[in-house]
Formats: C-alpha cells, sequence, structure tokens
C-alpha cells in the first residue's frame, strides 16, 4: 500500500509540473540539456499530507525526488555530467550532456527504441498511444498499474473536461486547475541554420520550440511529435 500511494503521489506531482527544456544541439547524437522544473504548491501540499510517506533524510518530498532523477543520470555511462540546483521555491534546475543521446535513451529504456531519432542533420521525438510503452521503461512508474488510471492507456478517448473531472473527484477543486497549469516548453538550439521544423515553432535561424500542455500527455489523443533538420 506504501508502494502504490507513493506511485500515485508521484504521478501527480508531475503532472502539477511546469518544465521549461533547453537543448543545445551540438550534433545529431551529441546534447547538453538544462531543464527548469517548477511544481504547484498544491501538489506539494497533498505530498505533505501524508506525513509518514517523507523521506527519511532531512529533504523534503521533492528534493529528494529530484535529487533521486539528477543521480540517475550521473550513473549513466552515457552522460558526461549531470547535476541538480535548487533555484527557488519547488524549483529546481537539472543539467546534463551526453555524446551519444540514443545510446543514453535505450540504456535507461533497456531496450532499443522509437521515441527519440537522429541522423547526421536532424533529430525527431515521437510519443503515442503505440509506443507509450516504450516510455514507461525509461520513467517505470508509468508502468505501475496504479498509475494507469492517470496515465493515456487507461484514458483513451477521455475528453479533457471528463479527465478534470475526474481529477476534481480526486483531489477537490484546486486540483484541476493545477492540472492545467503543466505544461512543457522545449527551446532547440541546432549547430547550424534550420532547413525544417515540423511540429515545433521555428523561431530563428538556429532556434525552434516544442512546446505542449501537460494534459496532452495525460491523454495522448493525439501523438506528441517533433522534427527538425539543418543544414
Amino acid at each position: 500500500m506504501k508502494k502504490a500511494l507513493i506511485v500515485i503521489l508521484s504521478a501527480l506531482l508531475i503532472a502539477s509540473c511546469q518544465v521549461s527544456e533547453t537543448l543545445n544541439v551540438r550534433s545529431s547524437s551529441s546534447i547538453e540539456s538544462s531543464t527548469n522544473i517548477k511544481t504547484e504548491d498544491f501538489f506539494i501540499e497533498v505530498l505533505e499530507d501524508f506525513g509518514e510517506f517523507l523521506p527519511e533524510n532531512d529533504m523534503s518530498i521533492m528534493d529528494s525526488a529530484m535529487k533521486g532523477f539528477s543521480d540517475q543520470l550521473d550513473r549513466s555511462k552515457n552522460t558526461e555530467r549531470a547535476t541538480l540546483s535548487i533555484v527557488g521555491h519547488n524549483q529546481y534546475m537539472v543539467d546534463f550532456s551526453t555524446d551519444n543521446i540514443i545510446a543514453l535513451i535505450e540504456e535507461l529504456g533497456g531496450k532499443a527504441q522509437s521515441l527519440f531519432t537522429s541522423s547526421k542533420n536532424s533529430i525527431s521525438f515521437y510519443v503515442d498511444i503505440d509506443n507509450f510503452e516504450e516510455l514507461t521503461r525509461i520513467v517505470p512508474f508509468l508502468a505501475d498499474p496504479n498509475f494507469e488510471v492517470y496515465g493515456p492507456l487507461y484514458n483513451q478517448g477521455t475528453s479533457e473536461e471528463d479527465y478534470l473531472d475526474m481529477i476534481y473527484y480526486l483531489l477537490g477543486e484546486e486540483g484541476p486547475d493545477a492540472i492545467e497549469n503543466g505544461y512543457v516548453s522545449i527551446e532547440i538550439h541546432t549547430p547550424s541554420e534550420i532547413t525544417k521544423v515540423t511540429g515545433a515553432q521555428k523561431k530563428d535561424n538556429n532556434t525552434a520550440l516544442f512546446e505542449f500542455p501537460i494534459i496532452d500527455f495525460l491523454l495522448l489523443n493525439k501523438p506528441l511529435s517533433f522534427s527538425i533538420s539543418w543544414k
């Protein structure tokens, strides 16, 4: 029961995040990533209501969770470095670099994957209902039966309205607003001039922006994807 509740609360915590990432592409496989993660106070308060599940050390729930994520990256044989900085209230910066992003994803997932592809002058990302299982191997709690009620496999075909009604029933009136405030924004900088962008917005000659609300990930009623090519 303890594990099940932690999984559910962790899933909801991630669903309430605002994630802004800067991705510097040094080549098709060599990447530097800097990610700013901020979590809604409401979900932190939900977690802290379950005092028996607080970390055994002196760290807060969110501090402990983010340290575990950073440590996992730092232990990987395919990362050059990984660091975690606390930059504000419930706000964190995670930085890492890798010479082989494909190898890193496959190491974390334990198998070949189709989520991220690259060639000499392009990168692309694609996730939908059909390959969501690959993502669950990289982020294991997504595969836990206790998370499924909140995730896309369980909620195939569910409208945003019905999903938010469910969150309201489970967590009260603040829950839907906290979910709706969650988003992911990824700014991608290419090593040379961009020639083609699909599924993202071209900001300038060397920059594209891919962004979506977290609820789009929780439902996956349509694929989340982008593709960028450069000279």
